[in-house]
């Protein structure tokens, strides 16, 4: 893969996760207000945005992390799913994007 696939999959996402906060930020004051949405719509834009930063900084790890996390929580929530599916989406192609882009390296001899 080149770098400009790279490139263009963390602009893509980063532009995703932050319509994605958006939409959290926007339920968030619809009635039926309480602690715990509040609290799990902060696990899931916490989940999102480490994705995301994995995703910026090429390591796998935190964008695996936040993808799967995501997807677990997502399944428990339907109402979100329209918008956590393609979060999810993005976060598990940009982790292919990197997982190819990274240089594979021969054992070492000693």
């Amino acid at each position: 893969m080149t770098a400009r696939r790279v490139y263009i999959v963390q602009g893509l996402t980063v532009v995703t996760i932050l319509g994605f906060l958006g939409v959290l930020a926007c339920s968030l004051g619809q009635p039926g207000y309480t602690v715990t949405r509040l609290a799990f719509f902060a696990i899931l834009g916490g989940l999102a945005v480490l994705g995301a930063a994995g995703v910026v900084s090429r390591r796998i790890l935190p964008t695996a992390v936040g993808a799967c996390g995501l997807l677990l929580l997502g399944l428990w929530q339907a109402v979100l799913w329209m918008v956590i599916f393609p979060v999810v989406g993005i976060l598990l192609v940009a982790t292919v994007v990197i997982a190819a882009q990274e240089p594979t390296e021969g054992p070492t001899g000693g």
